[in-house]
């Protein structure tokens, strides 16, 4: 459910469907889709009234294979959320935010070497705001640059690195490739790209008999978007930050089609407010708030 990155924060991310070393002999003329609707529970600010978010979030992705050794691709997203709040005593007793849109355009390009590294970079450009903020004050924009190899036929591993102005903030993170087949059943990998939120985490699932698929995933995400210039901090800059470690249980029901069920909790849970320049007004720590969802996915 993340930003991501995250992203709920693209519910971490972790939600999003993507494929980080997703390889050009697999991306000839692939398109992918996923729809998510999210729900996360109120839980309490440290310094009183609680705080929840209800959301959707959307990706659509084609990739095109150039050659026999290198691939390009188009990613979207819109991501959603609906903020609640209720009896606060912090952010001087005014909601900090409502509705935060999150609108992004990705263009990943793959090349493997004759020595079998894989190279990928991904610029990326977004809208992160609230309702009602000035378009041109809330774009986020940067890159990751990625290095993978595959050490063993069920062993893919490597490093990356993103880069990117997020809104009165530029912030730099490595990050971990895994692909690993640790058995028939049995595989750890990264459930989605890394983005502006952060890296994209990590998930091991289980195939049972019957084709179903068990799983258990965490990342962590961090979310920043401008606020409404008509708003309670007129033009500032909201920040959610979030540990989600999330169980999983889908299927893939078609070609085209697979169903996963989502649940979990967001850990060590922040939020912020910072004025137009980026300086602290207020910060609160939030207890961990329970988050379900319903992704819907697949290929063609």
């Amino acid at each position: 459910m993340p930003r991501p990155n995250a992203p709920s924060s693209r519910l971490a991310g972790l939600l999003l469907a993507g494929g980080c070393l997703a390889t050009p002999a697999l991306a000839a003329m692939t398109s992918s889709y996923s729809l998510v609707p999210i729900y996360q529970f109120d839980s309490d600010l440290d310094a009183g009234g609680e705080a929840g978010y209800a959301g959707v979030l959307a990706s659509f992705g084609r990739l095109w294979s150039l050659d026999s050794r290198s691939a390009l691709g188009l990613r979207l997203n819109f991501d959603y959320q609906d903020w609640r709040f209720d009896d606060l005593a912090g952010f001087g007793g005014a909601d900090p935010w409502g509705q935060v849109y999150r609108v992004g355009l990705s263009v990943p390009y793959t090349v493997t070497t004759d020595g079998g590294w894989r190279w990928g970079l991904t610029p990326t450009v977004e809208y992160a705001g609230e309702s009602g903020a000035r378009f041109s004050d809330a774009l986020e924009y940067g890159a990751n640059l990625t290095a993978a190899r595959a050490v063993r036929p069920d062993l893919t591993l490597g490093l990356g690195v993103g880069v990117y102005y997020r809104i009165e903030e530029t912030s730099a993170f490595p990050f971990i490739l895994v692909d690993w087949r640790i058995s028939d059943r049995l595989r750890l990998s990264n459930p989605s790209p890394a983005g502006p939120s952060g890296p994209a985490g990590l998930e091991l699932r289980y195939r049972l008999d019957s084709g179903w698929e068990l799983g258990i995933g965490a990342a962590y995400r961090s979310d920043r978007f401008r606020l409404d210039r008509d708003g309670p901090f007129p033009g500032g800059v909201g920040e959610h930050r979030a540990v989600p470690v999330l169980a999983s249980l889908g299927r893939e029901l078609s070609e085209g089609l697979s169903l996963r069920l989502y649940a979990g909790v967001a850990l060590a849970s922040n939020l912020r407010v910072e004025d137009e320049d980026g300086r602290r007004l207020y910060d609160e720590d939030r207890d961990p708030a329970a988050m379900v969802g319903l992704m819907v996915s697949g290929r063609f």
